[in-house]
Formats: structure tokens, C-alpha cells, sequence
């Protein structure tokens, strides 16, 4: 994926499209075909805080009768990759073994077995696809996630298409929402650390180890014990 540098981080409304696209191509499906064609894929621009696409592909010629509609895959940012039967847009939908990034190569792999019939034991993979520190930060503050993960931070309970929220004890690093939140009509990708009446809010374009390490400071900070 390119970009202007890891200093960039224009408030681009559609960073996954680069993403989208390369898997496209891995899987043969145009993704310059508007949609309602036989193949392919778009990529929607943020909408309340979050960056969803589809790829859907229809059979041709001879082939599997498993899927004779072909499948749609898809994707967003906070839950990754699924499926569902081509033609059928409210059937529910299947989450494909990979993660939210995965590689295109392993995306293409798992439309061509689903397209022959394997819709169960689909092949797992861990490979993911490489983005730049810029990118991680656009795509959703995922150079914080993975290392406020890394460091044992759990998803608090949350619904599937509210911001990404992790804690550790009683302080908390979430993803803003713009339409519900205080800051209403900022950037999707802005966050907030928070703990006991305390609030510190980051904008997208602060570098990610800065948000860690104010992270696990104020853990260590709630840990310490109080002074009798």
C-alpha cells in the first residue's frame, strides 16, 4: 500500500481501498466493474465510524453447483472478513478464519474453496497484509490495538458496529464516535484514554507509541496503592 510517508495522515476517507483492491485483484474480481455487474467490489467511504466493502462474485460456465450464485464477501475494519450466498444479501453471515486484514493471496484462496463446495473447514491462515504505521493509524488505530492487546488489554463489551473500546483494570482506551460523541464532528479515528474521573483525548495524528505509553502509565499509575 502506498503513501505519503508515515508523517502523512490526511484525513483520507477511504484508506482501505488500496486493501480492497488487492484483494480484488488476488481474486480475479474487476474492481473497476460498477456494482450490479456479474463481479465486483466496493469499497465504501467511512460512515459512523466505519470503513466497510463487498466483493461479490458470480460463477461462470461450468462449474460447482454449491454456491451457483456465486458468494459476496465482507469487510469491515472491526469485524473482518465474512460471507454469505451470492443473491441472497439477508441471508446471515459467516465469518471466514482469517484476520481482519488478511493477506489477498489467502482471501483469493477462500473464495475459490468456498465457490467448490468446502463452506465448512475453510483453511485458517494467520498472514496478514503489510501497512505502513501511517496506514495502521487510518484504518482505525490498529498500531494502538495490537499493542494495548500485546500488552493484555481486553475488548470491552461492546456491540459489533460501536468503536473499538479495550481496558485494562479500570482505565480505558476507546475509538471516538462521532455521531454520539462529546467531540461530535471530529475524526472517527480520534481516541481517548479515560479512567476514575479523568479524560484525555488524542487526535488521529498522534504517533501511537505516545497513546501506549500514556496507556500503561496511568495503569501503573491506578495500581499504585493510596496513601493512607
Amino acid at each position: 500500500m502506498t503513501s505519503k510517508g508515515d508523517n502523512d495522515v490526511s484525513l483520507d476517507p477511504r484508506p482501505h481501498q488500496a486493501y480492497i483492491a488487492a484483494v480484488a485483484a488476488a481474486a480475479g474480481v474487476d474492481s473497476h466493474q460498477a456494482p450490479g455487474d456479474s463481479q465486483h467490489v466496493v469499497a465504501y467511504p467511512e460512515a459512523h465510524g466505519l470503513l466497510t466493502a463487498a466483493l461479490h462474485y458470480t460463477q461462470r460456465g461450468v462449474g460447482s453447483t454449491a454456491l451457483p450464485n456465486g458468494v459476496t464477501l465482507r469487510w469491515d475494519q472491526r469485524a473482518g472478513w465474512r460471507y454469505v450466498p451470492g443473491g441472497r444479501p439477508n441471508a446471515p453471515e459467516t465469518p471466514l478464519p482469517v484476520p481482519i486484514l488478511a493477506s489477498p493471496n489467502t482471501v483469493a484462496g477462500l473464495l475459490a474453496e468456498l465457490l467448490d463446495d468446502r463452506t465448512t473447514r475453510l483453511t485458517s491462515s494467520t498472514e496478514q497484509f503489510p501497512l505502513s504505521q501511517t496506514h495502521q493509524r487510518l484504518l482505525g488505530r490498529l498500531d494502538v490495538i495490537g499493542q494495548l492487546e500485546d500488552d493484555g488489554w481486553v475488548r470491552r463489551d461492546q456491540a459489533p458496529d460501536e468503536p473499538v473500546a479495550l481496558a485494562c483494570g479500570s482505565v480505558v482506551w476507546r475509538l471516538t464516535d462521532d455521531h454520539e460523541d462529546i467531540w461530535f464532528g471530529g475524526d472517527w479515528r480520534d481516541s481517548r484514554l479515560s479512567g476514575l474521573l479523568w479524560s484525555t483525548p488524542y487526535t488521529v495524528s498522534v504517533p501511537g507509541e505516545v497513546i501506549v505509553a500514556a496507556a500503561r502509565a496511568a495503569v501503573t499509575a491506578a495500581r499504585r496503592p493510596v496513601p493512607a
